[in-house]
């Protein structure tokens, strides 16, 4: 019985091989190829940029202080309201200020009474004083005449000359104490009080030197202002900016008036529209940077003072320039080379690089117009490779 098992054993296995070997298997060759992606050697514009940092400005930043210490009386504004130039943004008590502009306003009306009639007095008195002086030295012409004919006396000649010199002296000061009554230096005084005191007054109402808006309101009804702290503050937030600091070898690459992309990441991660507005001549002792202000276009409103910002500034471009992507490069053996696709086969060529983006690499020499240079799979293949164009540009 164990040898029929052995026996069966040994058949079934027999049959097994046997049947395996009536149909032989047919041998598959798979044609062997690298898969690549290409990019056609073609001409673009390089432009290299540098990513600064800084805070947004407002472009007019206004403290309003009050020209005067006084008792806020009332409050036109509040945070966030829009202003123009010489709206009325608080105002101080006014009741000595209005006493004392009455007083010097009834002192200059007095004053300027006395000067007309001043004026008037020294031009009658001066014409009265000329006719009675020059009727005194007709009388002592005559007198001396009458002397010398020996036709009137000594005392008679004295007396003559006694009363044109009392006379003289006499109008003499009536006409200097009238003259400066009728001076304008008397009058310019009083005016200039009255002007102190008018100004005083206008100085209680405090207005917006500026248009803006008001973004602080440090005053309230009741409580004393004063010099010492801004009342209000106002900003212009349609015109912002940021300042940024280059090194020195990039200074001389930025220009007046140059467009530059800022992004405020708080607001949009959609860039603005900035203009180089300065660009410092000197170096900051400190920091040894050059500043640069770069003004932005803020017509929504939506960029606030404070606000963190990054710019992008342009250090290099280069229009029309032969290039390639940057990730296409080699370096082998010490030479800079790409792989180019010809007949379905890797070639390599030794290239001479220019301005590199990071992204795409300016091509000097070494690749022509149309070269598919391999950007994807360039590490995996050499010389001769056989390879297969799988994505990128074709043609």
């Amino acid at each position: 019985m164990g040898k029929v098992r052995i026996l069966l054993v040994a058949l079934m296995t027999f049959g097994v091989l046997t049947g395996c070997s009536g149909n032989k298997p047919v041998a598959v060759v798979e044609e062997k190829y690298i898969p690549v992606e290409v990019e056609m050697a073609g001409h673009k514009t390089l432009i290299n940029t540098a990513i600064l940092s800084g805070k947004i400005s407002s472009e007019t930043d206004v403290s309003v202080v009050p020209k005067m210490a006084g008792k806020v009386m009332s409050v036109n504004v509040k945070v966030g309201d829009t202003v123009q130039a010489g709206d009325v943004l608080f105002t101080l008590e006014t009741t000595d200020l209005n006493t004392a502009y009455q007083l010097a306003e009834a002192r200059y009306q007095n004053s300027k009474e006395q000067w007309v009639s001043a004026k008037s007095s020294l031009a009658r008195t001066q014409a009265i004083a000329a006719e009675k002086i020059a009727d005194a030295k007709k009388t002592l012409a005559n007198t001396k005449a009458l002397y010398d004919a020996g036709a009137a006396s000594k005392s008679q000649l004295d007396q003559a000359e006694l009363g044109l010199q009392e006379l003289e002296s006499s109008y003499a000061g009536q006409i200097e104490q009238l003259t400066v009554q009728a001076s304008d230096s008397s009058l310019n005084l009083v005016e200039v009080q009255l002007t102190q005191a008018r100004e005083s007054l206008d100085n209680a109402v405090v207005t917006a030197p500026v248009a803006g808006v008001v973004s602080q309101v440090n005053v309230q009804v009741g409580n004393m202002a004063s010099s010492a702290q801004p009342g209000v503050s106002l900003t212009n937030a349609n015109s912002v900016y940021t300042t940024v600091s280059v090194t020195e070898n990039l200074v001389n690459r930025m220009k007046m008036n140059d467009e530059v992309k800022v992004t405020v990441p708080s607001v949009s991660e959609e860039s603005f529209v900035g203009r180089i507005e300065n660009v410092s001549p000197a170096a900051d002792p400190k920091t040894q940077l050059y500043p640069i202000k770069v003004l932005i276009e803020n017509l929504d409103g939506l960029i606030k003072p404070g606000m963190f910002a990054k710019v992008e500034l342009t250090t290099d471009e280069k229009p029309d320039v032969m290039a390639i992507k940057s990730e296409a490069v080699v370096l082998k053996n010490e030479k800079t080379i790409v792989y180019v696709v010809v007949d379905d086969k890797a070639t390599a060529k030794e290239i001479t690089t220019g301005l590199d983006t990071g992204v795409d690499i300016e091509i000097l020499k070494g690749l022509d117009q149309g070269d598919k240079v391999i950007v994807k799979g360039q590490t995996l293949v050499d010389e001769g490779h056989k390879v297969k164009i799988v994505g990128g540009e074709e043609s």
